[in-house]
């Protein structure tokens, strides 16, 4: 089964390390929620707000986007996040911040 995904395939360096993600899951990739943590979960999940990841990307590395040098990395996906949000729903800055607490903008 398809997971839903709004947020296009795109490739980003930081900090000397270039990482990509993907708008499907493909074999060895793991979902990462742009939007995380207990509040943001599972809107994120039901908003397509997600990408697919190479585990040393997400989590099993210091480039890792929950780990310190993947800060740089996670700002970058909320604020194509908010974006990408904003252009299909049609939302606003302040819809944007009313459904997810923050604008990354």
């Amino acid at each position: 089964m398809e997971e839903f995904c709004i947020v296009p395939s795109g490739v980003f360096y930081a900090n000397g390390h270039i990482y990509r993600w993907s708008d499907k899951r493909e074999s060895g990739l793991v979902r990462h929620e742009i939007f995380f943590g207990r509040a943001n979960r599972q809107k994120s999940i039901e908003c397509g707000l997600v990408v697919f990841l190479a585990p040393q990307d997400h989590n099993l590395s210091a480039y890792g986007v929950h780990n310190f040098k993947g800060h740089e990395f996670d700002e970058h996906l909320k604020q194509l996040g908010q974006k990408v949000a904003m252009q299909y729903y049609g939302w606003s800055v302040d819809d944007f911040r009313e459904k997810f607490g923050k604008n990354y903008l």
